[in-house]
């Protein structure tokens, strides 16, 4: 197996960029196993919970598409195994926004078979309003890193 991968601080890794509609929101929640109206699915609740206009995406969503944007980059074979994601929800994204996903490699670990490279990820929306920061990370072989110096 050939190893084409090298991770070095600083690398920016691929954008995700989703665009978020309310049948959308709802398969989400649905497929988590909620039933019944919601702040996410249903804009009376949303109101009266949460006091907004319309209904948001739940964080769990942006949860997702971290994790995807890392899976996509690592790889499912390495990520599936040896990734991890933590989310801080900023600020609601809701039906009809577009959320772009960048991120870079801001540290590297190394460890005896390898080492955990970590990843600053920015959720922003198509109005620059940044709504979710998540810090991700994998375990990668050591053959993928730059020599120590």
């Amino acid at each position: 197996m050939a190893v084409t991968a090298t991770y070095r601080v600083g690398d920016e890794i691929p954008s995700l960029t989703k665009s978020l509609s309310q049948q959308g929101i709802n398969l989400f929640e649905k497929s988590g196993g909620t039933e019944g109206p919601s702040q996410f699915t249903d804009e009376e609740t949303a109101r009266s919970t949460l006091g907004t206009r319309g209904t948001v995406a739940s964080g769990r969503m942006s949860v997702t598409f971290g994790a995807e944007m890392l899976r996509r980059y690592f790889g499912p074979k390495q990520y599936n195994r040896g990734g991890m994601v933590e989310l801080r929800f900023l600020r609601p994204a809701r039906p009809g926004d577009t959320v772009t996903f960048t991120g870079k490699i801001t540290a590297i670990d190394r460890t005896v078979d390898g080492a955990r490279v970590f990843i600053g990820v920015t959720a922003t929306n198509q109005k620059g309003d940044v709504t979710a920061v998540v810090t991700g990370s994998c375990i990668v072989p050591s053959l993928c890193l730059p020599a120590e110096e």
